[in-house]
């Protein structure tokens, strides 16, 4: 029997910029419960603040399909606590477009910026965060019983020899 092969659908990645709010709203939403992340009318208005805040930063990415929709998105800005650290926000993929390599093209360009990364991956977690990101190289900093915290360094430059 002759087995189909299947091409992985085709996306790209760029800068996320103003016009994505509403779409980055959308996957978030999507993927919200996962997070966790409780999006409510009460809620909306924070939300969607830190998805202008992070775009506005030029750090935050999304992924396109190839008729310009977000399927992805990574909402990260510099971090407030640690002075040349990037904080990750927020990643998702929609659902549609899970085991496609998004996730893993989003932190990739990410940790490419060559800054660290900090983020913080709630308890109740149901996407795998603690073990994608541990594979990508981030390091548990810290944990307390709602939330963990992760790091990922660039690597030193080596000494010419």
């Amino acid at each position: 029997m002759e087995r189909k092969l299947t091409q992985k659908p085709a996306y790209s990645l760029r800068t996320a910029t103003d016009a994505d709010h509403s779409a980055i709203y959308d996957v978030l939403e999507e993927v919200g419960s996962e997070i966790p992340i409780e999006l409510s009318d009460e809620t909306r208005a924070a939300a969607e603040y830190e998805i202008v805040t992070c775009c506005a930063s030029g750090r935050s990415l999304v992924a396109i399909d190839d008729h310009q929709n977000v399927v992805g998105f990574a909402l990260a800005r510099p971090d407030l606590h640690t002075r040349g650290a990037v904080s990750l926000r927020y990643i998702g993929v929609s659902k549609d477009w899970r085991k496609s390599g998004i996730f893993a093209a989003l932190t990739g360009q990410l940790l490419k910026a060559g800054a660290p990364l900090v983020t913080t991956v709630l308890t109740g977690n149901k996407s795998r965060m603690v073990e994608l990101l541990t594979k990508k190289g981030f390091v548990q900093t810290a944990k307390k019983e709602s939330e963990a915290n992760f790091r990922w360094d660039p690597a030193p430059p080596k000494a010419p020899y």
